[in-house]
């Protein structure tokens, strides 16, 4: 597939993601809860803190003192993970590469479940950080967000080079015989 043929693709990937940032500024803490639950069970189960929701806060834990909240949703994450994934997908196997190209709208599901795990992850580190230097924490609230920044970093990083690595495996292996 050319770059040429590829590009309404890429425009309809553009399209969807301001329309999907567009809804994330209007929604609440309730109308994300399909990716709050899973992190605040994931981190409720890792670090044995239950929490109850309330609608207007979102998840609170009273005994570590942190609430799960829009802020902490990783929507924003869930966006440039799957769009890293839809670009890079596109590029080494597209329409046209592999046998079909439906399985792309199964990249942002795979998003998705990456998401909940790096964003469980990220507030897990800041949990650690909060118990490890409380006064730090406490004083400078910038350090809360510059740790989120530098995980999800990490984590995108490391998502593209894996699974550019595998899309370049799955390409040689489909690739036909010159």
């Amino acid at each position: 597939m050319s770059p040429a043929s590829r590009l309404p693709l890429y425009v309809a990937f553009a399209a969807a993601f301001l329309l999907l940032k567009l809804s994330y500024a209007q929604a609440t803490t309730t109308d994300l809860l399909w990716l709050l639950r899973p992190t605040d069970t994931l981190v409720g189960a890792v670090l044995g803190s239950g929490s109850s929701f309330e609608p207007v806060r979102g998840f609170v834990h009273s005994g570590l003192r942190i609430t799960i909240d829009k802020s902490c949703s990783g929507f924003n994450f869930w966006l440039l993970c799957s769009g890293l994934l839809l670009t890079v997908g596109l590029r080494y196997l597209g329409p046209g590469k592999a046998r079909s190209g439906w399985w792309l709208l199964a990249l942002p599901v795979l998003g998705y479940g990456l998401t909940v795990l790096v964003n469980a992850s990220r507030i897990l580190v800041a949990v650690g950080l909060q118990r490890a230097i409380p006064t730090l924490a406490r004083r400078y609230a910038w350090l809360h967000e510059a740790e989120g920044v530098l995980v999800y970093l990490f984590f995108l990083l490391l998502i593209y080079g894996g699974f550019q690595l595998l899309c370049h495996h799955v390409a040689l292996r489909y690739a036909k015989p010159a």
